[in-house]
């Protein structure tokens, strides 16, 4: 449904996947954060939808600025498929929501720079799982 407050481009694969982001500074200013531990809750080719428990990130707002003049971006590294390197990408955070049943942060990023063969692995691993009855969520008639 395109009704003005849906803003996705591409239908998205509800997939559980597992992998680690690192929040970095624009001006590369380090920040000393570990790498945290998050689950996808939903993937497209443009995005990925993940899931974080709430975290004390010290004195860093991911939300901060406008779109695409972030002061933080989020480095990705997901295992799509079993036999390949990892998926890796620069992404940036363009909503989040508390859902008032879980204890549980849904933080949608938008790929902004997909590393070496990304891009092809990612259209793979979506085709790949396009067909699977269940996974793949239409969004749009």
């Amino acid at each position: 449904m395109k009704d003005g407050l849906e803003r996705r481009n591409f239908h998205r694969l509800k997939y559980p996947l597992e992998g680690t982001i690192n929040i970095t500074s624009i001006k590369g200013a380090p920040n000393n954060l570990p790498p945290l531990h998050v689950k996808s809750r939903n993937l497209s080719e443009d995005g990925i939808c993940i899931e974080i428990k709430p975290v004390e990130v010290k004195d860093i707002n991911l939300l901060s600025g406008q779109p695409f003049a972030r002061e933080h971006s989020i480095h990705m590294s997901i295992k799509l498929m079993p036999d390949e390197p990892l998926f890796e990408a620069i992404g940036e955070v363009r909503w989040y929501d508390i859902p008032r049943d879980e204890c549980v942060y849904q933080v949608g990023v938008a790929f902004i720079d997909i590393k070496n063969n990304g891009k092809e692995q990612l259209l793979r691993f979506l085709k790949t799982h396009k067909s699977k009855k269940g996974f793949f969520q239409k969004l749009f008639k």
